[in-house]
């Protein structure tokens, strides 16, 4: 199998990408009825389109993009919270399934098939901010 995660990566991504650039532009006609995005001055979906614009345009070299690979993930984790979240407050009946298992899939792919997952965690970086505010 790893002989083609150099493949299967940037299929994931691109795959994930287009199904969020398909949920965004299919949410457009909730907030279409219901603006409350507007109020605030954004558009939600607009927003989801961009990020799955990212998430695709990065699939073609994911080993050069970590960040993206990182917000890919995240989101994908915050998908999880939000359908068990959302569950205990409403109740089993607004549990999405095909959401929540979907972003299991794709965040354990995502893990599994990066080449370097250690570059998936971000650096420690120490350095003292103190003493360069002192000078």
């Amino acid at each position: 199998m790893a002989r083609y995660n150099h493949i299967a990566l940037p299929l994931v991504m691109v795959v994930l990408g287009v199904l969020l650039i398909v949920g965004s532009l299919l949410a457009t006609v909730g907030t279409t009825l219901f603006p409350f995005d507007q109020y605030v001055g954004t558009r939600g979906s607009i927003a989801g389109v961009a990020f799955g614009i990212g998430i695709a345009t990065a699939g073609v070299q994911p080993a050069s993009h970590p960040a993206w690979v990182r917000a890919a993930i995240i989101y994908c984790g915050l998908e999880v919270i939000y359908e068990i979240v959302w569950s205990l407050f409403l109740g089993m009946g607004a549990f999405g399934v095909v959401p929540f298992v979907t972003s299991l899939i794709f965040a354990g792919l995502l893990i599994f098939l990066y080449p370097n997952r250690s570059a998936l965690m971000p650096a420690n970086n120490t350095r003292d901010y103190t003493s360069a505010s002192r000078a």
